[in-house]
C-alpha cells in the first residue's frame, strides 16, 4: 500500500512538471499606435491576427496593417519550421516589403545556409537587403542631422562606418560626419556671436543706466551744495539772536554737504573725464562751506565755554582740506582754547 502511494505521488510529481515544461510564455503582440495586447496568438494569416487576451473569453482578431511590422515578424518566426530554408526565404521577403532590411538579412543568410538551392538567390537578396539596411540607417542620419540631434546622427552614421563599409553609404557616412562637425563647429561660433552681442548690448544698457544715475547724482549733488550753502548763511543769522537756531542749521548744512560728498565719491569713479571734472569741483565747493560750517560750531560753543564740544567741531575742520587763513583761524581758537584750560588747572592747584 505505501509502495502504491508512494508511486501515486512520483507520478503527480512527474505529470505536474511536464505540464510546466510543456507551458509556453504569453504571445506579445504591439500595434502600430503603441498598445501592447498579451495573451496566446490562436491564428495567424496573410491579412489577420487573433489573439486570445489575458481575461478575455473570446479571440480578438485584429487586421496584420495594424500591428507593428517586427512584432508579426518575431511571431511568424515562432511558427515556422526554422529549419527550412523556403519558410526562411519567405519571412525574409516580409521583413523586406515592411522595411525590416537587418532582420531581412539575417533571414536571407539562414536560407542560403539551410538550402543549397536557394543559396544564390538568397545571397543576392540578402546583399539587396544589407544596401537597404544600410541606405535606411544613413536616411535615419540625415533627418537627424537636419533636425540638429548631432549626436544621434553621429552615432547611425559612426554604426555604418563600421558595420557597412562594403556598401555605398560607407564613404557617404564619412562625409556626413564631416559636416556634420562643420554644422556644430558653426553653431557654436554663432552661438559664441549671439552671446558677445548680447553681453555687448547689456553691457551699454548698464552704461546707460549708469550714465542715467550720474546725470541724476550731479543734478542732485549740485541741489545738495546749495543747500549746505543756503543752511551755512542761516546760521549765520542765527547765531546772534539764537544760538539753538544756528546749531540746528549748521547741523543740517553738515548733513547736505556729507550727502554730496558721498555722491562725490560716486562720481570720481566715473568713466566720464567730464563727469569727474565736475565730481572734483564739487569736492572742492562742500570742503570749503564744511570746514566753514565746523569752524562757525566750534567757536561757537567755545564762547559758551563748553570747550569739549568746540574741541570735538574743530577737530573736524582740521581734518578738512582748508586754504591757511582757515587754518590760521581754527588755530587760534585751539591755542586760546588751550591757555585758557591750562589757566583753569593752575587756579585749581593754587598757582
Amino acid at each position: 500500500m505505501k509502495r502504491f502511494l508512494r508511486g501515486a505521488v512520483l507520478l503527480a510529481l512527474l505529470a505536474s512538471s511536464a505540464i510546466a515544461q510543456d507551458k509556453k510564455p504569453d504571445d506579445v503582440l504591439q500595434k502600430k499606435d503603441g498598445g501592447i495586447i498579451v495573451g496566446r496568438i490562436v491564428k495567424l494569416d496573410n491579412d489577420w491576427v487573433e489573439i486570445l487576451a489575458a481575461g478575455d473569453k473570446e479571440p480578438r482578431r485584429i487586421s496584420i496593417k495594424e500591428v507593428n511590422p517586427y512584432s508579426v515578424y518575431k511571431i511568424r518566426l515562432e511558427r515556422i519550421d526554422r529549419n527550412s530554408g523556403e519558410a526562411r526565404l519567405a519571412l525574409a521577403e516580409y521583413c523586406m516589403t515592411n522595411g525590416l532590411y537587418y532582420a531581412a538579412a539575417k533571414e536571407f543568410e539562414e536560407a542560403a545556409r539551410l538550402d543549397k538551392s536557394l543559396e544564390d538567390k538568397a545571397k543576392k537578396r540578402r546583399e539587396e537587403a544589407h544596401n537597404e539596411d544600410a541606405r535606411a540607417k544613413f536616411e535615419e542620419a540625415k533627418r537627424l542631422a537636419a533636425e540638429r540631434k548631432y549626436d544621434g546622427a553621429n552615432q547611425t552614421c559612426q554604426l555604418l562606418v563600421e558595420k557597412y563599409s562594403d556598401t555605398p553609404y560607407f564613404d557617404e557616412a564619412k562625409k556626413l560626419i564631416s559636416k556634420i562637425a562643420e554644422d556644430i563647429s558653426k553653431e557654436n561660433e554663432a552661438k559664441k556671436k549671439q552671446l558677445e552681442e548680447k553681453k555687448d548690448e547689456k553691457e551699454k544698457k548698464a552704461a546707460a543706466v549708469k550714465e542715467d544715475k550720474e546725470k541724476d547724482l550731479v543734478s542732485k549733488t549740485a541741489e545738495l551744495i546749495d543747500e549746505g550753502g543756503k543752511l551755512w548763511l542761516e546760521g549765520l543769522e542765527g547765531e546772534i539772536k539764537n544760538i539753538t537756531r544756528a546749531q540746528t542749521a549748521w547741523k543740517g548744512a553738515e548733513l547736505a554737504l556729507l550727502s554730496a560728498h558721498r555722491n562725490v565719491e560716486y562720481l570720481l569713479k566715473s568713466n566720464d573725464l567730464e563727469t569727474i571734472k565736475r565730481a572734483k569741483d564739487f569736492e572742492r565747493q562742500i570742503d570749503t562751506v564744511l570746514v566753514k560750517v565746523y569752524f562757525r560750531l566750534g567757536r561757537m560753543w567755545a564762547v559758551e565755554l563748553s570747550y569739549p564740544n568746540a574741541l570735538e567741531w574743530l577737530n573736524k575742520a582740521m581734518k578738512i582740506p582748508h586754504d591757511e587763513q582757515m587754518d590760521r583761524q581754527i588755530n587760534e581758537i585751539l591755542v586760546t582754547i588751550t591757555q585758557l584750560k591750562m589757566r583753569e588747572r593752575a587756579a585749581g592747584k593754587g598757582y
